[in-house]
């Protein structure tokens, strides 16, 4: 049991076989997501929800072309396999489970070739169970200060295992029913020989703006200054030790 890949024509697919099988290429088709789950479209950075065998699923689609694409890259697909968006967050997933962080489960992921330098890409990881993204929460809800506290930490784990998250906002850390958060969405992100200060830091800086975003957005929306201090205090106690 563990991590096999495969390649078709034109794609190549790598997933975890205590989960699917090498038919789940499948699972990654626009027409079989249509027919299997509640979503009606499939758009590039939404992710849509199905449950496939005893598997509550996440699939997430986007894909690197166009001008942007080639002025990044002249010529990576295939050749350069490792550093597509889609192959780097699904091994940075299983490097972070295996350093016991709070991530979701990679499943599978499938890189397209589109000649003569472009790809598209799709992730499938496990859907956290009874989660919600904090922004849902809070549109709903307060959170007591020790879960902010509690939130501090767990971000200040994160950043002791020098793991960079590119875009640390509200709508990518989810909350259980139990009370345990974990962070989702690494696209772009890295795991580093060694995370400066300053870029941990813009990390923090960036959450704090994304609820200040929200918190104007939303009529109904908790967040307050101590919660941010209890988030704040926690996470500098945690990075002191």
């Amino acid at each position: 049991m563990g991590y096999r890949q495969f390649k078709s024509k034109l794609a190549r697919v790598i997933y975890d076989d205590e989960v699917v099988d090498a038919d789940c290429e499948k699972l990654f088709h626009c027409d079989w997501h249509k027919a299997n789950s509640a979503c009606a479209l499939v758009e590039r950075g939404k992710a849509v929800m199905f449950k496939y065998r005893e598997w509550e699923l996440v699939f997430k689609q986007y894909h690197r072309g166009g001008l942007a694409g080639r002025l990044v890259e002249k010529s990576y697909l295939y050749s350069r396999l490792p550093n597509t968006r889609v192959w780097r967050e699904f091994n940075m997933l299983r490097a972070m489970r295996e350093l016991g962080l709070p991530v979701p489960r990679p499943v599978a992921a499938r890189c397209v070739s589109l000649p003569p330098l472009a790809y598209r890409g799709a992730l499938i990881t496990e859907r956290v169970p009874d989660s919600r993204t904090l922004t849902q929460v809070l549109c709903d809800r307060p959170v007591d200060n020790a879960q902010w506290s509690k939130l501090g930490a767990l971000i200040a784990r994160f950043h002791q295992k020098n793991v960079y998250h590119a875009d640390l906002n509200a709508s990518n850390i989810l909350l259980t029913g139990s009370g345990d958060f974990y962070l989702i969405d690494f696209d772009k992100g890295s795991i580093r020989n060694s995370l400066s200060r300053q870029d941990a830091d813009a990390n923090v800086a960036r959450l704090r703006r994304s609820l200040d975003k929200l918190q104007k957005r939303h009529s109904e929306f908790h967040f307050s200054e101590d919660n941010w201090q209890a988030l704040e205090s926690a996470y500098r106690a945690a990075v002191a030790d």
